[in-house]
């Protein structure tokens, strides 16, 4: 069964775009537009050239359907600690967590806010509403 990323629009401007991933890309995970003219899970914490977020998994040169826009609901993936309200920013922790949201206030960085609270170091889905 597919993991549910999208929760609801909300009628918001959202928009789910064909793009072909540079490497392999999971669902909910933030990606950016890579060199060669593909996405692939974000690279980094100070990160501005996020261009949404995967909608289902995609493999390296395959299909990938990223969903772009303000206010809309999903389940995206983030690690450590997060509080209701709470702004995320790209964790670049390493390899295994590119493309993972946590807590952070980094101008011009906040891709979502957590809609939920909860704390780990895995990565799990969180119900965010994206900025």
């Amino acid at each position: 069964m597919a993991t549910e990323i999208l929760v609801n629009d909300g009628g918001a401007p959202a928009r789910i775009l064909p793009f072909t991933a540079s490497a392999a890309v999971n669902a909910g995970y933030v990606v950016e537009m890579h060199t060669d003219s593909k996405v692939r899970q974000d690279q980094g914490a100070a990160s501005k050239k996020t261009v949404g977020f995967a909608f289902t998994d995609a493999v390296a040169d395959g299909p990938a359907s990223i969903i772009t826009g303000k206010g809309v609901l999903l389940n995206l993936a983030v690690t450590g600690t997060c509080t209701v309200g709470g702004t995320l920013i790209v964790d670049a922790a390493g390899a295994t967590q590119y493309g993972v949201l946590k807590a952070g206030t980094t101008a011009g960085c906040i891709v979502a806010q957590s809609l939920e609270i909860g704390t780990g170091t895995g990565i799990r889905l969180v119900k965010c509403l994206t900025m």
